[in-house]
């Protein structure tokens, strides 16, 4: 059995990924699976994926390297109940340090699974990062980013397609310089062609000895704290429109209330159901929104909202009752908040780690 690590920063498009190479490989009758990650409890990426009958499990209320024993308790799982050939298990967006904290751990207690990490990177993020344009001003947030760069088996610079020519062979230029010898793939995780590349390369990939990051947990655990956590639940009646153009309202408007106070979105995702289709709307710092699919027909919709933003959590909290305020005159719309946690990640503290 394969076990893929999914690393990489925030809205670096790792769920997108996954989904695409699962829906390729199923078609190819080869199981899988997916094990999702993240310091909250409600998760919309795993409601996601279980959205297209993909086995889900979670660990949550921390980082994988923090809960080494739940994600073991989660492999061991699905080894019995589905057998996959491959899990995709999906780190934090703010985590680093897996080869010595998960993939050491693994090879030494549970040899017979092969693993792989593959680490994603949003192209236009590390082009900005590049040229000294970055929003992430933090250098600890900054040093996370490498970090997780640095200890990849393939490196996926992602979203690839969103730049032009020049800037393209700024990042590429770069990546060899900063990271010559690694697997460097070149990627749109909406292209099966790119999909099914990465998925090859999976496959060819037998990684070398790997060396535990030197890394300095002060820094990395600052750099965390520097980011609030928002997760919410939500529920609209809509009245006289219908209730997806109301969540399309909503979640536009807090996005620009985020960026017009000028925090740094690592990612903005809305999963939306309207009791006939779900739908999921991502913002990043660097890219506007994507939609997986639209539906018009109720008046009645639930809103799970999953926020990773560079600020602190009561100000993340407050642009969310603003925006709900806004929209609920706006839409003539009865909004109501069912969950609501805003929180910043504690100080990671590794279950092992093997330097």
């Amino acid at each position: 059995m394969k076990l893929v690590l999914v690393g990489g920063f925030l809205g670096s498009g790792k769920t997108t990924a996954i989904q695409k190479a699962c829906d390729i490989l199923l078609k190819r009758d080869t199981k899988v699976a997916v094990i999702t990650n993240d310091q909250g409890e409600e998760l919309a990426d795993s409601k996601y994926i279980e959205h297209f009958s993909i086995p889900v499990k979670e660990v949550t209320k921390g980082c994988f390297c923090c809960n080494y024993n739940e994600l073991l308790k989660n492999i061991y799982y699905f080894s019995e109940e589905v057998n996959p050939d491959i899990i995709f298990a999906e780190s934090v967006g703010s985590c680093t340090d897996l080869i010595a904290t998960i993939a050491k751990p693994l090879a030494e207690m549970h040899p017979e699974l092969s693993v792989n990490i593959s680490v994603f990177v949003d192209a236009s993020l590390l082009h900005s990062i590049v040229k000294g344009t970055s929003a992430f001003i933090d250098d600890t947030v900054r040093y996370i980013f490498k970090k997780q760069m640095e200890e990849a088996d393939i490196l996926i610079l992602n979203k690839a397609d969103l730049l032009n020519e020049k800037e393209l062979e700024e990042v590429n230029n770069f990546i060899q310089q900063e990271y010559a010898g690694k697997k460097i793939l070149l990627q749109n995780s909406f292209d099966e062609k790119d999909i099914k590349q990465w998925l090859n390369c999976i496959d060819q990939t037998i990684p070398a000895q790997r060396k535990s990051l030197d890394i300095d947990y002060n820094i990395y655990g600052v750099g965390e704290a520097k980011l609030a956590w928002l997760d919410s639940t939500i529920t609209t009646n809509a009245g006289k429109i219908s209730a997806s153009k109301v969540a399309l309202q909503l979640a536009e408007l807090m996005f620009e209330k985020t960026k017009q106070r000028g925090y740094t979105i690592g990612h903005l995702k809305f999963l939306i159901n309207d009791g006939i289709n779900q739908y999921k709307i991502s913002y990043t710092t660097t890219l506007h929104a994507k939609k997986s699919s639209t539906a018009d027909a109720s008046q009645i919709a639930t809103i799970l909202i999953n926020a990773r933003v560079q600020t602190e959590p009561e100000l993340l909290q407050k642009i969310l009752y603003e925006t709900i305020d806004e929209i609920s005159l706006k839409t003539n719309s009865y909004i109501q908040v069912q969950s609501l946690y805003a929180f910043q990640p504690g100080f990671p503290k590794p279950t092992y780690r093997i330097s």
